[in-house]
């Protein structure tokens, strides 16, 4: 696509593109290990080796998911097939890694870190390909460096706005709880608020970009 043809449209959808991942990103660092451990009460040193897993296979798996785009090749071109495909995903395993069913501290654990391997996998074949993106929309490198501003700013602000509205809303304290932070169904309202917010970006961005498809 030449430097000169992005719309704003394009550019918005864009950078919205990056809002799943920063309210994934602020859930993980604020939020999650706050409810397993002290709302569902699993060990902080569990909640920690679990998140780290997951790290680690998110050290994998970014690299090997942007190889498999970089190479793939369809009438949808490169990026946005892997783009639509873990919209679904995404939402489902960010929602149902909040609820987990009652288990005992080893079930628990298990869950946690097969959700959150799941959860990070699922946003790596959005986030990966869809920052990629970027080479397909303009050639232009101010207009890159700008765009890539973009998408990052959103990213902070997604994940700002949904803290804020995460301690304002379902967490504030209440008559029930004094502590807002430990108020169990205040983490399940959040969980679908999220996953609905991450898909519809994702969704989105998607839609908005479809029109670079044609120029891969």
């Amino acid at each position: 696509m030449s430097s000169t043809s992005i719309g704003w449209g394009t550019r918005l959808a864009y950078g919205i593109g990056s809002v799943a991942y920063g309210i994934k990103n602020n859930g993980f660092a604020t939020f999650l290990i706050i409810y397993f451990n002290q709302v569902l009460g699993l060990p902080a040193i569990l909640v920690g080796l679990s998140l780290s897993i997951a790290l680690l296979f998110d050290a994998v798996s970014d690299p090997l998911v942007g190889y498999i785009s970089d190479r793939h090749k369809s009438r949808f071109g490169r990026r946005h097939p892997f783009m639509y495909a873990a919209i679904l995903p995404t939402c489902i395993a960010y929602f149902y890694m909040w609820t987990p069913p009652d288990l005992s501290q080893t079930g628990l654990f298990i869950y946690l870190t097969v959700m959150a391997i799941a959860v990070r996998l699922s946003v790596t074949f959005f986030e990966v390909p869809n920052s990629a993106l970027i080479g397909e929309l303009t050639h232009d490198y101010d207009k890159r460096t700008a765009l890539s501003g973009l998408r990052l700013m959103m990213g902070w602000l997604a994940g700002v706005i949904m803290a804020v509205v995460v301690y304002r809303v379902f967490l504030a304290p209440s008559v029930d709880y004094d502590d807002g932070l430990m108020n169990l169904e205040g983490y399940r309202q959040y969980a679908m608020t999220a996953a609905i917010v991450m898909g519809a970006a994702m969704l989105i961005s998607s839609l908005g970009t479809h029109r670079a498809i044609k120029h891969y």
